[in-house]
């Protein structure tokens, strides 16, 4: 994240509250990936400040250099992979299902090449411009990268819950804002900016409890005539 460590500690804080309020909403094993993501966003956020703190000189280059791998491999391979499978698994619609599972296949495929492609070459980061860059000599990143943003933005996109909708479309203004904003530092603005709208994660289970309890109430016996 911008600015300094002390910043991502209070990211981290403030969207671990809203991921452990999201998973106390989560009602079975289908929802669990979604239901998580906001506190793995938290996570990452955490693991970015440990980045910060060895950069400056705070905590020992292993720490910093350890933190800096968990932060690049969970951005690069893992997002792609849990987001549209856990979007695919919690979908209800079968039509919607079918849509996404496209990028249930592509993210899978992206998220592998990135794993392999990132754990093959080093990777640094560098203060820059008040955020961190994370850079990499891995050959093929940026071609990769817009196969990325598709198979973490379009499965939401193509939910067929309003609340899941918002956040792939405020994901894609995200990418857009970031890369044409902060283009060394995209890897870094756009997972906080992931984080911090991952709110409508929680309003959107929220909401789907309220529409389970509604839907289990018993109704009323019809008046005896």
């Amino acid at each position: 994240m911008c600015f300094s460590p002390d910043a991502d500690f209070t990211a981290a804080a403030v969207v671990g509250a809203v991921g452990v309020a999201t998973l106390r909403q989560v009602r079975s094993r289908r929802e669990l990936i979604v239901g998580s993501l906001p506190l793995l966003f938290a996570l990452h956020q955490f693991s970015e400040a440990f980045v910060w703190l060895g950069l400056q000189g705070h905590v020992s280059s292993g720490v910093g250099n350890t933190a800096t791998y968990i932060y690049v491999i969970y951005a690069y391979a893992a997002l792609p992979m849990i987001v549209p499978l856990g979007l695919y698994l919690i979908e209800p619609s079968r039509r919607h299902r079918r849509w996404v599972l496209p990028f249930v296949v592509l993210g899978v495929a992206v998220g592998g090449f990135m794993l392999w492609d990132v754990t093959q070459y080093p990777i640094s980061a560098q203060e820059h411009a008040s955020c961190i860059a994370y850079n990499s000599n891995a050959p093929y990143l940026e071609q990769a990268a817009f196969a990325y943003v598709i198979a973490t933005c379009a499965p939401a996109l193509l939910s067929s819950r309003r609340y899941l909708q918002w956040f792939g479309v405020l994901n894609i203004v995200g990418v857009a804002v970031a890369f044409s904003v902060r283009e060394a530092e995209f890897t870094s603005v756009w997972c906080v900016y992931a984080a911090l709208v991952s709110v409508l994660i929680l309003e959107h289970f929220r909401r789907q409890r309220q529409l389970d309890a509604r839907l289990s109430r018993p109704r009323p016996a019809a008046a005896a005539s």
